[in-house]
């Protein structure tokens, strides 16, 4: 029910545009664009916040790459030019203001080029599988600005060692239906196209305590440590390939052996001690499930902990969520030696290139003429299976023992220590943007994201977050550094097997123990909070916007943010026309209209 006229409030209902998602699915010209915030306008839209992804010259210092590598992106950028000096323009003209979504962290994906494939390019960074694809040009060329991976121990001449024996671990004890001869090797060269061989292995199967407590994606508990697990060891071996998969024959039945993939498997040599592995499975960020026949696996992308069972059919290409359980990602567990030295795309903070190119991406949106800057502080670039691994690059692990006297690699390290004076970086680089923002009379917003700043943030929120920093987001309440916050509540947090906890559910989303410590210091310091939701999280436009209008009900919220536009509209692909998304604009636009806000 809408609040009488009299005593409503001042509420932003707003939408982000994450352009290159957009112009995937067509072209987009100056007039479309207007088309575009006219129509969100008319939905009740006011404000726009527009991703931004580095200068378009591709000679500049702050380059970015990302339209090139989306089907319309280099039409798009001829027609328009500078997308959000572009939008800036149109939404002024419209009445609409327009919000700079800078982030920091986020130079590029976790999707890797297959080593072996056509497209691979060994100019580019190199990762376990292939090579990154970063978003900006500084990366590309100075790969070792990456969040760096602290040392790890390693037998000499790991990658020519022959593996004699491989172990496959369940999840728990029940038996199993997989023998001998449903077992299947495949292997590569350069993660493509696996060929399957013909060795032959004595398979031993025994039942041993679990060796560590291990949780799947969600933080959902799967084997206990000390529980009883059952274990296939495969003997005998003498592989020396680069890439090694595990399958079965099986493509019917019910599954029955399962576990997280980076505790499935485990590759030994003559010694003792299983070696340093990547993992992967058929879940991947790009053109998944993924067919190791004719395509290369994703390793190393933050999957590593969803739950998956070895003897599923793998020729399944039911597509869905790389994070979603039940669908086509399973009946294939995959590895390779050692481990990968840099995040694929998360930048360390400590060094000057990273920080001039923060700040010159700031100058650039603020000459664009926006109305504000809101900080991202998410990121598909530390998208691995053990981020926390990560942020160990030298000018950190030197100011650590300056300050503490200890090494980041001894007994004395302290996680927390290190993650707030990485912190303190960030932090002094955001006063700086605050001080330059308000001078040049625009707005300072920044999201936080609650269900990454617990203590023990399941995997699926804490791979979307830049490891071992600490954001210290009540601290630039304090300051008075902010004029807003996007609170982003549900970064990909797909729903658990079974669906019954339905965990992006608002009332769900609402009730995570940090939201209310966000948004009672943020109205102490009286500094609005605006809920993004995005629209694919709900079951029905019904239910989304029944989401929004709980939102403006709540008076510790001050606006509803559409995520993103994408999901409401696409452009046909010749740029002629925008072309609605089921009812969703119309839906949203009705209860707006309902509320008093179109």
């Amino acid at each position: 029910m809408a609040r009488p006229a009299a005593s409503r409030r001042p509420f932003v209902l707003s939408a982000t545009v994450d352009f290159p998602d957009d112009v995937n699915n067509g072209v987009y010209t100056p007039e479309l664009v207007d088309v575009m915030l006219g129509r969100l306008k008319r939905m009740g839209v006011t404000r726009v916040y527009w991703n931004y992804y580095g200068d378009t010259d591709p000679d500049s210092y702050w380059a970015g790459r990302i339209f090139d590598r989306v089907s319309y992106g280099r039409e798009t950028l001829r027609r328009i030019g500078e997308p959000v000096k572009a939008a800036t323009l149109i939404a002024h003209k419209r009445g609409i203001e327009l919000f700079a979504v800078i982030k920091p962290f986020d130079l590029g994906g976790p999707a890797i080029t297959p080593e072996g494939s056509p497209e691979f390019d060994p100019s580019k960074p190199i990762h376990i599988g292939g090579n990154v694809v970063p978003g900006y040009t500084l990366i590309e060329k100075h790969p070792q600005l990456r969040a760096k991976r602290r040392p790890y121990d390693s037998p000499p001449n790991l990658q020519t060692t022959p593996i004699r024996r491989i172990r496959l671990l369940k999840s728990d004890a029940s038996p199993t239906r997989v023998r001998n001869e449903n077992l299947e090797i495949w292997t590569s060269p350069r993660n493509y196209r696996y060929e399957i061989r013909k060795v032959t292995f004595e398979l031993k199967e025994s039942v041993e305590p679990a060796r560590q407590e291990v949780r799947d994606e969600f933080g959902t508990l799967v084997t206990a440590a000390g529980s009883p697990v059952r274990t296939l060891s495969l003997e005998g071996l003498n592989l020396t390939d680069k890439y090694i998969i595990v399958t079965t024959n099986f493509h019917d039945g019910a599954p029955d052996f399962a576990n997280t993939a980076v505790v499935m498997v485990e590759a030994y040599g003559d010694g003792p001690d299983p070696f340093p592995i990547e993992v992967a499975t058929r879940r991947a960020f790009k053109d998944a499930p993924r067919d190791f026949r004719t395509h290369g696996l994703e390793f190393d992308a933050g999957l590593g902990h969803c739950f998956g069972a070895l003897d599923a059919d793998n020729l399944d290409v039911t597509r869905g969520s790389p994070f979603e359980s039940g669908v086509a990602h399973d009946g294939v567990i995959g590895f390779a030696r050692g481990k990968n030295e840099y995040l694929t795309a998360v930048p360390c903070e400590a060094y000057p290139e990273v920080q001039r190119l923060w700040s010159g991406c700031l100058d650039r949106v603020i000459a664009a003429g926006v109305d504000g800057v809101d900080f991202r502080l998410s990121s598909h670039g530390s998208c691995a299976n053990a981020p926390l691994e990560y942020g160990f690059n030298d000018p950190v692990v030197k100011d650590y023992r300056r300050r503490y006297g200890s090494d980041v690699y001894g007994p004395e390290f302290d996680a927390g220590k290190f993650a707030r004076m990485r912190g303190e970086t960030f932090t002094t680089f955001l006063r700086a943007a605050s001080a330059r923002l308000r001078g040049a009379g625009k707005k300072v917003q920044v999201h936080v994201h609650p269900e990454a700043y617990t203590d023990n943030p399941a995997q699926v929120n804490l791979v979307w977050m830049p490891p071992n920093i600490f954001f210290d987001w009540r601290s630039w309440l304090q300051e008075g550094l902010l004029d807003g916050i996007s609170m982003r509540n549900e970064r990909y947090a797909d729903n658990p097997p079974g669906g019954s906890a339905f965990k992006t559910r608002l009332e769900n989303v609402l009730a995570h123990p940090v939201v209310p410590d966000v948004l009672s210091q943020a109205a102490e310091a009286g500094v609005p909070v605006y809920m993004v939701r995005r629209v694919v999280r709900a079951l029905s436009s019904e239910e989304y916007t029944n989401d929004l209008e709980a939102i403006y009900n709540n008076p510790l919220f001050s606006g509803f943010d559409v995520y993103e536009v994408k999901n409401i509209a696409k452009p046909a692909p010749d740029g002629s026309a925008l072309i609605p998304v089921e009812d969703r604009m119309e839906c949203i636009e009705a209860k707006a209209r309902e509320l008093g806000l179109a």
